[in-house]
This record gives C-alpha cells, sequence and structure tokens, in this order.
C-alpha cells in the first residue's frame, strides 16, 4: 500500500497521475464513499494490504470527485442517503467506474442499480478474492457483479422478458412450415404472386395454401390473417 497524504479529509496521492490510466504507475485508485465505520475499516484494511492500491477516503456525496480517481466504491446503506441515488449521480461515460458495496443482493436494489450505470455490485460477504477481482475489472473498463447478484439480475430480465413475450395462439402450433412461411409473407405485404416467387411455388399452390390457412385460423380475410401473424409473432 502506498503512503498519502491526508488533506481535508480525503486521502490524495500526490505522486499519481491525475489523467494516467489505471495501473500506469502499478496501482488501481479507489475512493471509497462509505461512512458505516466497521464496514469502511474493514474495506480500508483489505485494501491498504495489497500493494496494487491507493486509497482515497473520507470522500463526502456532492463534493467534486478528485483527479485521477480509477474506481468509486458506495455503499449502498450510506447515512441519511440514498447510496444508489448517489451512485446514479457519480456515474459518467468517461469517468472513474462505480461499484455498488451492498449486504444484499436484494432484487429491488440489484434492479436500481443496474438501472442506475454502475458497473459493478459487490456484497459484503464475497470472498476477498472477488472483492479485488471486482474492483480490479472495473479499473480495467468491464463490469463485475458479485454472482448472487448476477443470478437476481438474470431472473428479472428473464421475469420481463417473459412478460413482454406475445402469447401465442395454440393454433399457431397446428400450422406446417410452409404455411407459417405463407402467412409470414402475407403479413410483410406480399402479393401472391411475389410469395410464389420467394417460396419457389405455384401461383395455384399459394392460393391453395392462404385459404387452407384462412379456413384453419377461423379468419376472413389477408388483413386478419396479418393481424395474426404480428400477434403471434411469426414475422
Amino acid at each position: 500500500m502506498k503512503v498519502v497524504e491526508e488533506t481535508c479529509g480525503i486521502r490524495v496521492d500526490p505522486g499519481s497521475n491525475p489523467t494516467g490510466p489505471p495501473g500506469a504507475t502499478g496501482t488501481i485508485r479507489l475512493l471509497l464513499l462509505v461512512d458505516r465505520p466497521i464496514i469502511r475499516d474493514a474495506i480500508r484494511a483489505l485494501f491498504e494490504a495489497a500493494p496494487d492500491f491507493v486509497l482515497t477516503a473520507g470522500h463526502d456525496a456532492g463534493r467534486p470527485v478528485p483527479a485521477g480517481v480509477d474506481v468509486i466504491l458506495v455503499d449502498l446503506q450510506l447515512r441519511d442517503r440514498d447510496g444508489i441515488a448517489v451512485a446514479a449521480d457519480l456515474v459518467r461515460g468517461d469517468g472513474p467506474g462505480v461499484v455498488m458495496l451492498a449486504d444484499t443482493a436484494d432484487d429491488a436494489d440489484v434492479d436500481r442499480a443496474a438501472r442506475a450505470g454502475v458497473r459493478g455490485y459487490l456484497l459484503e460477504d464475497d470472498e476477498t478474492a472477488l472483492l479485488m477481482a471486482g474492483v480490479k475489472a472495473v479499473a480495467a473498463g468491464d463490469a463485475w457483479w458479485s454472482p448472487r447478484a448476477a443470478r437476481h439480475l438474470l431472473a428479472a430480465y428473464r421475469r420481463v422478458a417473459a412478460a413482454d413475450t406475445p402469447r401465442r395462439d395454440p393454433q399457431v402450433a397446428g400450422l406446417t412450415p410452409r404455411e407459417r412461411g405463407v402467412i409470414r409473407l402475407i403479413a410483410l405485404g406480399r402479393s401472391n404472386a411475389e410469395i410464389a416467387t420467394e417460396l419457389l411455388l405455384g401461383r395455384a399452390t399459394v392460393k391453395t395454401h392462404v385459404s387452407r390457412v384462412l379456413t384453419k385460423l377461423k379468419l376472413r380475410d389477408r388483413t386478419q390473417l396479418a393481424a395474426f401473424a404480428h400477434r403471434n409473432g411469426l414475422v
């Protein structure tokens, strides 16, 4: 751990290059925004024991982030402040990577953090190697989510995707691949002649297919058939 000065409650590294890339001087410059003493002291001790980190601690939300910081570690449980809202304010396109430090992988917190644009979500009881690897990955421009948080995020994504997926009419299962192809082209506005050309069929055959699927699906005309195709994801 490199020795640093402390000025106005913010520890700064006087020898670091403010604009250099992460690791350019062999260190990752980490700012701690953690105000629970026990957690802050534990995290500080963890990273002080690692030779490739320089800590910037004691930062207050609302103050400018010191130059040269690579990663900002934000406690989800900041006193009198919403940790995720604070993290969202710190997220910048080309700024330091922002990582949440949380005690649980609560669905709502994980979802809000992802929407806020943070690049990492670490849990207090993660293995030390995971915490270190997460901060290093974010410093390198990647994303890193604790495995449990990632599982919650993926589960939420699957729920949203399932809700957005249209429920198919049971009659879709009874359509042949050829009939589905004809319906898709009708939904795209193709005429019988164009369908015949695309599917290498005779016009009379296409006409027969169209008549058959209208009867099978109990639809009146091509307009209803096109609506059926869009509603059931056949286009």
